[in-house]
C-alpha cells in the first residue's frame, strides 16, 4: 500500500474515476464487471481486499441503508443492490446474501468501514477532490460555462 498520492499535474486530460484510483493507488481491482452505468463490486470482494469477514461487509452495509436509506438523492437502491450467491461446503452450497455496488455506493459504504485501507481511499477522494476544486476555482466563469456545456451533451 503506497502512501504517495500526490499529483504533480492535477487532472492532466479529466478527473480519474474512483474505479482507476482504487486500481492504480490503493487495493487493485476490486471491479466485478462494468455495466452501461459504470463498473460494478460485490461485498464479497470487498471483503476480500479490505481483508475483513463478508458479515462485517453487510453489518456496514445494512448500517449505511439504514441511516442514508431515507435521502432519496444517493438513490441507495440502485447504487447498492441486494443480489445472492451459492455459497459453503461443497456439495451443501446454500443461498447467500451478497451486494452489487456501484461506484458511487462504494463511496458513501467506505463512511461505515472502518479499515486503515477503507481511511486512505476516502482521504483519497477528498484530496482529489479540493484538487478539482482549486483548479476550477483559478477557471473563469465562461471556462466553467464550456465545461458544463460538455458534460451537458455526454450525458443527453
Amino acid at each position: 500500500m503506497s502512501d504517495d498520492f500526490r499529483i504533480d499535474v492535477p487532472f492532466e486530460a479529466k478527473p480519474p474515476r474512483l474505479k482507476d484510483l482504487i486500481n492504480n493507488h490503493v487495493m487493485g481491482d476490486v471491479w466485478v464487471r462494468d455495466t452501461p452505468f459504470g463498473p460494478v463490486t460485490d461485498s464479497l470482494k470487498i471483503a476480500e481486499k479490505f481483508e475483513i469477514e463478508h458479515k462485517n461487509v453487510i453489518r456496514a452495509i445494512k448500517k449505511c441503508k439504514l441511516e442514508l436509506g431515507t435521502q432519496l438523492r444517493f438513490e441507495l437502491c440502485k447504487n447498492i443492490i441486494e443480489n445472492s450467491y451459492l455459497g459453503g461446503p461443497k456439495g451443501r452450497e446454500t443461498k447467500r446474501i451478497k451486494y452489487d455496488i456501484t461506484e458511487f455506493g462504494l463511496t458513501l459504504l467506505l463512511l461505515y468501514i472502518n479499515t486503515p485501507k477503507a481511511r486512505l481511499i476516502s482521504a483519497e477522494i477528498l484530496y482529489r477532490f479540493f484538487v478539482l476544486k482549486s483548479y476550477l476555482s483559478e477557471m473563469s466563469e465562461n471556462q466553467i460555462g464550456a465545461i458544463r456545456g460538455h458534460y451537458r451533451k455526454k450525458v443527453k
